[in-house]
């Protein structure tokens, strides 16, 4: 039996990088890039007006000194400055005409008319050039690298690659992948079970992974502990490029799963880890298809898909790992054996962000990840958790 650390290192180990596709900016959301993002042009493309006011030259400045104006330049359009002309009103986001340098917002102006003639002045003690102005190329230079391959497309990404004119990105091919559930026990999620039956909740857990990286499954099974039956699903989701089970990877003698993988040429890579919930997980491959044997529990199979198989996924697509913090722990816990323990908590703010747990009754209890903010670490080296003490967090 292997550590969680040395399992997750064998894990990433068989990462499959999968080819790119080119689709639409309207179809990306959620994929994550497969190219390198540069800029097409500077940005700000000129010298843009960062408040509504008035655009002025710094030069020879003074407070209270009388400018005439008669133009008004809105977002969108530019102009030449006229022969003597020394103000102009000016919008947010307009292009600062060339010989003026400074924006004075219009709380600090003061308008007049005289005569027929607008006149504007300013109390401002002190100005210097470029005030209220984004400069041109001042975010980006032509050619600059703005996104790194691997990066999920979100809501802020989405509106760069827009302002860039990508209407076309290139992104990772979702991997092709088959979900089989097994258990004579187990149910689909519209049946009336038995008194010793439940229903499947497995395979909504692997599919809600799945879609946080917009992969759609091939097919989703569940078989009961059929030899012959669990077999001939294997053998279908062998041509997938991931093969996810859960269940029947433990001592039972209807655990059927790793003999049959065993037979038809699945190579072990490790069965069981020292960790708790999720202990009996199995993985290995063939060719090129991987497999994840995932335990049969709801919150071991939730535990499992957060620490093993997303991590697999984002070093796959090319991501950075999610993080994990460490943070004060608001409860006692005791050491029940020597295996790393992941355990539901929320966050809490006070004074200071801690983590308070959350009760459940262990990996069978449907409830144990509802209303949690992700997993605490107990690591297997230590013999209690006290109060105060600081521990590891992965968020979900």
């Amino acid at each position: 039996m292997i550590s969680y650390t040395e399992a997750l290192e064998k894990i990433l180990s068989e990462v499959r990088h999968y080819p790119s596709e080119l689709i639409s900016l309207d179809q990306s959301f959620g994929r994550v890039l497969c190219e390198e993002i540069k800029s097409d042009r500077d940005y700000p493309p000129f010298h843009r007006s960062a408040m509504d006011g008035f655009a002025i030259s710094s030069q020879n400045y003074t407070p209270n000194q009388v400018y005439p104006y008669h133009r008004e330049l809105p977002a969108g359009m530019s102009m030449d400055l006229e022969k003597d002309e020394k103000a102009i009103r000016i919008m947010t986001g307009a292009p600062v005409p060339e010989g003026l340098d400074v924006v004075i917002k219009i709380e600090d102006a003061n308008l007049m008319e005289v005569n027929g003639q607008k006149q504007v002045s300013f109390s401002t003690k002190e100005i210097k050039p470029w005030l209220n102005i984004s400069k041109r190329g001042e975010d980006l230079k032509t050619g600059d690298l703005v996104l790194p391959k691997g990066i999920q497309i979100g809501t802020s990404v989405a509106s760069l690659l827009a302002s860039l004119g990508k209407d076309k990105v290139s992104v990772v091919k979702a991997p092709k992948v088959h979900i089989i559930s097994t258990g004579n026990e187990v149910v689909p999620i519209h049946s009336s079970p038995l008194p010793f039956q439940i229903r499947d909740s497995n395979s909504y857990t692997i599919k809600s992974i799945l879609s946080k990286y917009k992969i759609q499954p091939e097919s989703v099974t569940h078989v009961p502990d059929l030899e012959s039956e669990i077999t001939k699903q294997i053998q279908i989701g062998l041509e997938a490029d991931i093969l996810i089970l859960s269940g029947g990877v433990s001592m039972g003698n209807l655990d059927l799963i790793p003999s049959i993988l065993q037979k038809l040429g699945v190579e072990l890579i490790f069965h069981k880890t020292a960790i708790k919930p999720g202990k009996p997980i199995w993985f290995g491959k063939r060719k090129n298809t991987i497999v994840f044997g995932m335990p049969g529990n709801p919150f071991s199979v939730q535990t499992c898909s957060r620490i093993f198989l997303e991590p697999f996924l984002r070093e796959s697509y090319g991501q950075n790992q999610l993080p994990s913090y460490k943070l004060p722990y608001h409860g006692t816990k005791q050491r029940k054996g020597g295996l790393t323990e992941f355990f539901p908590v929320q966050l809490e703010t006070k004074d200071n962000t801690y983590l308070k747990p959350i009760s459940f009754n262990g990996s069978g209890d449907v409830r144990a990840g509802v209303f949690s903010d992700g997993l605490g670490i107990f690591p297997s080296d230590l013999s209690q958790i006290q109060k105060g003490d600081t521990i590891d967090f992965l968020p979900w």
